[in-house]
């Protein structure tokens, strides 16, 4: 992944990937909060986080990590639609 960009006024993030075609084809609703943007591949370019700072459990603070594994899990629930 390449990176994380948090909007914290509008609560609402975007995690790019680092695969190399990134125009989007499509975009699959995974849930209410969460939407994948898809190349002619269904590689991920990226992925909108609505209520980033719930669901990735960060505080206001400078600095943090989102986790690993919550990349991982939203990439099989991907694959399954």
């Amino acid at each position: 992944m390449k990176n994380l960009k948090i909007n914290i006024e509008k609560n609402i993030g975007y995690l790019k990937t680092d695969v190399k075609n990134r125009k989007i084809n499509r975009t699959v609703e995974i849930n209410d909060d969460i939407i994948v943007d898809l190349n002619v591949d269904g590689q991920i370019v990226g992925v909108e986080l609505l209520n980033p700072a719930a669901q990735l459990g960060i505080k206001f603070k400078k600095n943090f990590v989102y986790p690993v594994n919550f990349i991982d899990k939203l990439a099989l629930q991907v694959k399954d639609k």
